[in-house]
């Protein structure tokens, strides 16, 4: 009896107290071990199926961008001083993913040419599915080659924008097609200064307009 009373005194029980709260501070403890192990045990397997199916279970989209028309024939006896000619452009989307676009556009002389008949042109890329002398005058500006040179005539030699911006992201005037389906028919219309002198008889400008397309998605 001497010896537990002596033992109970070097090293006394817990009381209920300390039994309640150390069995609170282990399950505690338990708890959060747990809920660690749970969370690295989902975060890793997940990543790992997702590894697992990539090469069965994604497939990386599509851009498809077909540029249809832009071709100018000139009329039997070509352009004339103060004259206008118009040409509709379908831009198509048969991608799998929505795209934007952006256009650019350049021109050059004739190789033969003694004088430069871009330096006599102004073109403007229009909002216009009908594309006719007589609908482009109310049809609204997407863009125009006068802000490209800041003068009323005159051409970009080099690939300029004047449609949106083929920087990658948003910019202001991009367009933008859905997927699969996504047209529009936009409308140049090129036109020739009233004052061109006759040393602009019988020459020729070729005007190239570049479509650059993106990814909408995550960007």
């Amino acid at each position: 009896m001497m010896d537990e009373l002596l033992e109970e005194m070097i090293d006394p029980a817990p009381s209920r107290q300390d039994v309640a709260r150390h069995r609170r501070a282990w399950a505690t403890g338990s708890i959060l071990v747990l809920a660690a192990v749970g969370v690295t045990s989902l975060t890793t397997s997940a990543l790992f199926t997702d590894q697992d199916t990539l090469p069965g279970a994604l497939r990386t989209g599509t851009l498809v961008l077909a540029a249809e028309g832009a071709s100018f024939e000139m009329p039997m006896g070509g352009l004339a001083p103060g004259g206008t000619v118009v040409a509709p452009v379908t831009v198509r989307n048969t991608g799998s993913l929505e795209l934007r676009y952006a256009v650019s556009l350049s021109a050059a002389q004739g190789a033969d040419d003694a004088a430069d008949l871009t330096t006599q042109l102004r073109t403007r890329i229009l909002q216009d599915a009908t594309c006719t002398l007589t609908s482009v005058e109310d049809a609204l500006v997407l863009g125009d080659s006068l802000e490209l040179v800041e003068r009323e005539f005159g051409l970009p030699g080099a690939v300029t924008p004047i449609v949106g911006s083929p920087t990658p992201g948003a910019q202001t005037g991009d367009r933008v097609l859905a997927a699969v389906t996504g047209a529009e028919t936009l409308c140049v219309r090129v036109d020739m200064s009233r004052d061109a002198g006759n040393e602009y008889q019988s020459t020729t400008a070729a005007l190239t307009f570049q479509v650059d397309s993106e990814q909408t998605v995550n960007n």
